[in-house]
């Protein structure tokens, strides 16, 4: 029993403290201290991050322990999954599958040290969190009494379970037939808005997953209470932006009820999240695939292995004999670019490519009326394909390779140029349809977003490594931006036109981008010396 647990203990230990040395985990924990500033803005600040009629209650402890609470769970059931959702796949990626299958480690051992290594992290972000909303509270100084039950007693019975069941999904989505790439992250993100949209109007606590509506209904009520204007909204509260003018009247809120009526409902996500380690551990396969089976593996029974010669007579057969050496001159850009277009649709399926097919040639088949609602959609299909960008040579661990032939920058150029004609292949039937208009401000929003794009997910990619970073910004600016019409975060120009300020967007983000390139390659030249 000690062994297993002190077996347990170092894999959750070797996890978190790789986790800590990660770029996405310090994003995180950068994201998490600044909400935790922004979330409580000063009284002149001008604006509100919750808003419940135009008030707020006092920032003392049962307050900002419920915003943190809420917060927490809303952001790392988003940012936490796509840090933490790959960590059996990055085993194989970095070829220790074989060692690991190899080990006398049970699967349901195994699978249970990933989940529950991932729900330390979550933990240990929270945490961060939490202490900055401690932090917030002293420097406010609208409560000088810092109780830490207001803090632990949301963190419990909200938080605890809530980051349990997500820390079984991200090793669930890892070994789910089909869930481990971009669609799992799709149908993640539209899990993440329907758990939201659940929690926020839920009729009970069973139904309130994100622990979002309990805390909401109990502020709303306070407030009404204070302010009886404001009875109409005892049902709601909302997260967003709001600016306000002048000063935010307050009121005194005690906290909610927590006690152990709302035990029963937390450990039934608890066992949900038990009962996904499960389910997990009965899908893992032990790293069992094509190329270390049996029927492949040149060693395996009943494959006889051709003999070696000896190197003496491979000389004197002439057999061993080296291609010579001819100088090629620096191959063209169409080119390169035919080659990286090549890589990026390698492996696309029909089922994929038949819904491309009939999204690039919707807007020329639909109504006027309905083109707006369509463009969105077109921008979120080719998602897998700018995803790759930035990140292939780091997964593949081409990167010295593709060093010795080309210049950092010269990749650069070859990947941004792939990207803006993926952007354009889909785009064709909007830009044939914006043109047979005659409507010119749309296609130049549109073609600004072409350029901004492929710019965005090539500095994502080179900076994090890997496709999550991309995915996760993209589909959330995609979501508020074009989808719900946000003016400042349609990039696509849907409905609200900003193609200046997208122009800008994309120069900055190929000046960072290629800066950072050169940066990790230790390669400042923009041309290679031959040798």
């Amino acid at each position: 029993m000690m062994r297993s647990l002190s077996a347990y203990f170092y894999l959750i230990k070797s996890n978190l403290v790789s986790q800590m040395r990660s770029y996405s985990f310090l994003f995180v924990i950068g994201i998490s201290v600044f909400a935790g500033y922004a979330c409580v803005p000063d009284a002149a600040a001008g604006y509100e991050i919750f808003y419940i009629g135009g008030v707020r209650g006092i920032y003392n402890s049962a307050w900002l322990g419920g915003l943190a609470a809420m917060l927490t769970t809303m952001l790392l059931w988003l940012f936490g999954f796509f840090m933490l959702r790959s960590q059996i796949s990055g085993d194989a990626r970095l070829k220790l599958g074989p060692l690991i299958a190899s080990a006398p480690v049970r699967k349901i051992r195994y699978i249970t040290a990933k989940a529950a290594a991932n729900f330390v992290v979550l933990l240990v972000i929270g945490a961060v969190l939490l202490v900055a909303f401690m932090a917030m509270q002293l420097l406010r100084g609208e409560s000088s009494q810092l109780r830490l039950t207001d803090y632990m007693a949301p963190f419990f019975f909200v938080t605890f379970p809530s980051l349990f069941l997500l820390g079984s999904l991200t090793v669930l989505f890892d070994v789910f037939p089909g869930l481990k790439g971009v669609l799992g992250n799709v149908l993640f993100f539209c899990l993440w808005i329907a758990v939201g949209v659940v929690s926020i109007a839920a009729p009970s606590d069973w139904w309130d997953l994100f622990g979002v509506s309990g805390i909401l209904n109990t502020m709303a009520h306070s407030a009404a209470e204070h302010y009886p204007a404001l009875s109409s909204l005892e049902g709601g509260g909302s997260f967003g932006y709001y600016q306000t003018q002048g000063q935010i009247p307050t009121f005194v809120w005690q906290g909610a009820a927590w006690d152990s009526s709302l035990v029963p409902v937390r450990l039934v996500w608890i066992a949900v999240g038990i009962g996904g380690i499960i389910l997990s551990a009965l899908l893992f396969r032990r790293f069992e695939h094509l190329e270390g089976s049996a029927k492949a593996h040149p060693l395996a029974p009943g494959r006889e292995k051709a003999p070696a010669l000896p190197l003496a007579a491979m000389e004197h057969s002439g057999s061993l004999q080296l291609s010579p050496a001819v100088r090629v001159k620096g191959a063209r850009l169409p080119g390169r670019v035919k080659a990286e277009l090549k890589l990026m649709l390698k492996g696309m399926s029909l089922w994929w490519t038949l819904p491309a097919i009939i999204l690039i040639a919707a807007p020329l088949l639909v109504t006027a009326n309905s083109v707006n609602s369509l463009l969105p959609f077109i921008m979120i299909w080719p998602l897998a394909l700018w995803s790759q960008m930035g990140t292939r040579d780091q997964h593949y661990f081409t990167t010295g390779l593709t060093l010795s032939c080309s210049s950092p920058l010269a990749k650069w150029w070859t990947e941004w140029l792939s990207g803006v004609f993926i952007t354009l292949l889909f785009s064709a039937g909007a830009i044939i349809r914006f043109i047979a208009e005659d409507q010119m401000p749309a296609l130049l929003a549109w073609g600004t977003g072409l350029l901004f794009i492929p710019a965005l997910a090539l500095a994502l990619g080179t900076l994090g490594g890997s496709k999550k970073l991309f995915e996760v910004i993209y589909l959330l600016w995609w979501y508020m931006g074009p989808l719900n019409h946000v003016p400042s975060l349609d990039f696509l120009g849907v409905s609200d036109r900003n193609p200046v300020l997208y122009l800008m967007f994309t120069v900055v983000l190929f000046a960072a981008g290629s800066a950072v390139r050169l940066w990790q390659t230790g390669n400042l030249s923009i041309r290679r010396r031959s040798i």
